[in-house]
């Protein structure tokens, strides 16, 4: 079944925001902001909310995978300025630079590089973000770049792909990360099998965030993330791929 979204129900409401406000006793200013964002609200707010529409709130745990948490990773690294434009806020970035810190041990200060990486890997790994596709089939570079060059759309590869070119051995699964996840599916169903299961699949075709072509670099006409981004995705995959990234990064 479809979720629906307090956002959903906002928009076939049959009254104005400010009725819908007033029937939940908060701030015009609050209901459209929870409207845009519902991270940020109150448990009690959202239902107040859901309530003057008519619904109740449930709440249900899904596998985190936020893009900020490793961009907030190669900041506290040293690979990235947080100061740079990296398509996140400095209080979001900071945010996570926060949690990083306390989740690691570390204080956010890079103390203990291997602690940050797994921890930035396990709330932003790519088959848990929202829109991607999951692909059993050919993950060799050469098909790869062929579906991401004719998607004319911005696309950088990570994972196993990531791992070789770094000089390791290949992993298991390649991401490909995309502005136009869409139409690099599509180019990609004639020679691949979609599947459930991320530990199923060889390649998972993923939205982008801008943070993810930062510091990226072309070499042979493959588009490769950075290392530390490489690393991070690979580890967030799992299995073969986080084996041999965790030891390519012991050595940093």
């Amino acid at each position: 079944m479809a979720q629906f979204t307090l956002r959903d129900a906002i928009d076939r409401m049959q009254f104005s925001r400010s009725e819908l406000a007033r029937r939940a006793d908060v701030s015009r200013t609050t209901a459209l902001s929870v409207s845009e964002d519902q991270s940020r609200a109150r448990v009690d707010t959202l239902r107040e909310l859901a309530l003057a529409l008519g619904y109740d709130v449930s709440i249900e745990l899904a596998r985190a995978s936020d893009p900020l948490a490793a961009l907030a990773a190669r900041v506290i690294l040293g690979e990235l300025d947080s100061h740079s434009d990296l398509g996140a806020s400095s209080e979001e970035l900071a945010e996570w630079v926060d949690r990083l810190g306390r989740y690691s041990g570390s204080g956010g200060d890079g103390g203990a590089p291997l602690r940050v990486i797994r921890e930035a890997a396990r709330v932003s790994g790519a088959q848990n973000r929202p829109g991607r596709a999951l692909f059993a089939g050919r993950n060799d570079a050469d098909r790869l770049v062929s579906a991401g060059r004719a998607s004319e759309a911005r696309w950088a590869l990570s994972g196993s792909a990531s791992l070789e070119a770094m000089g390791a051995g290949p992993g298991k699964t390649v991401v490909l990360w995309t502005d136009d996840i869409k139409n690099v599916s599509d180019l990609l169903v004639d020679t691949h099998r979609r599947v459930r299961l991320h530990t199923a699949a060889d390649v998972i075709v993923a939205p982008a965030h801008p943070s993810v072509f930062a510091s990226s670099t072309t070499f042979d006409d493959v588009n490769l993330v950075s290392p530390l981004q490489g690393v991070i995705d690979s580890v967030a995959i799992g299995g073969v791929d986080e084996e041999i990234a965790l030891s390519i990064a012991s050595g940093w």
